[in-house]
């Protein structure tokens, strides 16, 4: 009987999804209680054929589907309709495992039957020079805040607002829906909301670990912060309160520096203030960046320094510009006329 439904939704993973697939495949637990499902969105690269020759291997235990809208939401659908597990989980494809993560999620399953989605924490893990200065900033709280299943360390579990890598009985699908398909990504945010709406729970354990690979240059960062900015806004539209104060925070910073720029142009006393806020900012960032120095050096100081800044900054940026996206004005019509 199928305990767990795995699902992998791919695009261009060829340097990651052989190492995710052998993590699932040499689990602690027996291959007849888990299933994994690949739904590749059209790759361009050797993601599918790296993922057949696994088929070949192990048909009874991996599957491979087709996302025609290559988009995350609508592969996550596909991946869902297709699951025979009694709980369905998603892992991305930048990821590596434990051989025991399988078995940690039943045993956290089976000793809180009542939760409705269960999941554990990621460690990031970079490469190269800017990217272990990725890795701190992702696992920084300057960087990410409050995110608990990105700062926590120790042992800890309980309750929680969200989960990464959730494992969600099934029932949830039913009778909450499926992932918005008009979202690019963030789509779990906007889940978790209308989750929360029903009265469902998210229970976290940091017996579960996965490691996350960032992005191991500067531009990535800016990229996914610029995305990740967007669309946050946008799956806020589609169900109002999906944002905590968290994601709230880049927006809020970003607006208040616009005026005080704008002030500083027409106005001397803006001028200070404008200094005050840009001095406070990077004397934080300063503060926040000497743990890696004293791992790593002097020389990692001002690229950290600059990489929170890009971080903050570009997410704050993306915010902004989502209320120029017709996505943003497409889901706040349709959320009134609800």
């Amino acid at each position: 009987m199928v305990k767990l439904s795995v699902l992998i939704v791919t695009k261009n993973e060829e340097n990651y999804i052989a190492r995710l697939l052998e993590d699932l495949l040499n689990q602690t637990i027996e291959k007849q209680l888990y299933e994994i499902i690949v739904v590749d969105g059209m790759s361009t690269d050797t993601t599918v054929k790296k993922v057949k020759l696994y088929l070949e291997s192990h048909s009874q235990t991996v599957k491979l589907l087709t996302n025609p809208k290559q988009t995350l939401p609508p592969g996550w659908n596909i991946g869902i309709k297709e699951a025979r597990g009694d709980y369905i989980m998603r892992v991305d494809g930048h990821t590596s495992i434990p051989k025991d993560f399988l078995e940690k999620y039943l045993e956290l399953l089976e000793k809180h039957p009542e939760v409705d989605c269960v999941g554990g924490i990621i460690e990031s893990k970079g490469s190269g020079f800017q990217g272990t200065i990725n890795q701190y900033v992702f696992s920084h709280q300057f960087g990410v805040g409050n995110s608990k299943f990105r700062t926590t360390t120790g042992i800890w579990e309980g309750f929680v607002d969200t989960v990464p890598y959730g494992a969600y009985k099934r029932k949830v699908f039913d009778e909450v829906g499926y992932f918005t398909e008009g979202l690019k990504r963030n789509e779990d945010i906007e889940f978790h909301k209308r989750m929360k709406d029903k009265g469902m729970q998210f229970y976290m354990s940091t017996s579960i670990k996965s490691t996350y690979y960032v992005r191991p240059t500067l531009k990535g960062v800016i990229k996914k912060s610029l995305g990740d900015g967007t669309w946050n806004i946008i799956a806020d539209q589609s169900v109002k309160g999906s944002l905590r104060n968290r994601h709230k925070a880049p927006l809020i910073a970003f607006l208040m520096g616009l005026l005080v720029l704008l002030g500083s142009f027409f106005f001397s006393p803006f001028r200070w203030v404008l200094g005050v806020v840009i001095f406070l900012y990077f004397t934080a960032a300063t503060i926040a960046s000497v743990g890696l120095v004293k791992q790593q050096g002097v020389k990692y100081l001002i690229p950290t320094v600059c990489t929170f800044f890009c971080l903050h900054f570009f997410r704050g940026l993306g915010n902004f510009l989502a209320f120029f996206k017709k996505e943003f004005w497409r889901f706040r019509w349709n959320r009134r006329k609800r």
